[in-house]
């Protein structure tokens, strides 16, 4: 067995329309596929591994060499790594989050004419600030705000937003699509106008753009079910993120 560096984007494609390899072909689209801020291998032909920064994940194919890859995370830089449930037993490692991927197939809502596409990252990022909670942290700023202005430039993001008396009230956002899926990544809604089904309406306002034919949304354990269930998402598989530091 042997893990071996991908140079070639082509040889994403057969991940493409997997949940998790899509993050990764989403990720070569945006940062290229021989710098330092996002590589990807290869082990055995069928499995996939890729690091963007210092997030890993696995798209674990048929024969996997689990003993190779426990001894190749920490080489490879990565802090956690994002794989299926099933696959993350191998691995002996702590898990931070867990939780579901849900997905939907079907047809695309009409468009909102309110809807705002692809605001200020800045302004997105000061109203997940005012949504936080004990289970949801805003992430840092600088990082937020570099990664989805990259990723929107290089159409592998996309945000949609409502707006009222001047300020964003919500927000939905996919971050990471190929040619045939798409992830929702977030759907923030200001506190004080929740109730009014603005977190169900942006989120069709978001799909409404969206031309892929399958998109799929990450869902912590035991939240959402039903909102997303709602909007056409069913359950596909568990998922778990590890942390590979000691």
């Amino acid at each position: 067995n042997m893990i071996r560096l991908i140079q070639d984007e082509t040889e994403l494609r057969p991940w493409a329309g997997d949940p998790i390899g899509a993050r990764a072909c989403a990720a070569a689209a945006a940062y290229g596929i021989g710098g330092r801020a996002a590589q990807f291998w290869r082990q055995n032909g069928d499995t996939l591994l890729c690091r963007v920064d210092d997030a890993m994940l696995l798209c674990a194919g048929s024969d996997p060499d689990w003993n190779e890859l426990e001894s190749f995370f920490p080489m490879a830089g990565g802090r956690v790594l994002l794989c299926r449930a099933g696959d993350a037993s191998h691995l002996h490692k702590p898990e931070s989050v867990t939780g579901q991927v849900m997905l939907r197939h079907g047809t695309t809502p009409e468009q909102d004419a309110e809807a705002e596409e692809n605001p200020s990252p800045r302004e997105l990022h000061a109203l997940l600030v005012r949504c936080e909670t004990e289970t949801f942290h805003a992430p840092e700023f600088e990082p937020f705000y570099l990664d989805l202005s990259h990723r929107t430039r290089h159409g592998t993001a996309l945000s949609v937003a409502f707006r009222r008396d001047g300020k964003l009230t919500a927000a939905a956002f996919c971050t990471a699509r190929t040619d045939r899926l798409a992830i929702l990544s977030g759907v923030a809604v200001l506190p004080e106008y929740r109730g009014q089904g603005l977190g169900r309406r942006v989120v069709h306002a978001l799909l409404a753009k969206l031309s892929q034919p399958a998109q799929c949304v990450y869902r912590a354990q035991g939240e959402h079910k039903q909102f997303y269930e709602h909007l056409g998402f069913l359950d596909a598989f568990a998922f778990a993120e590890l942390a590979l530091e000691p």
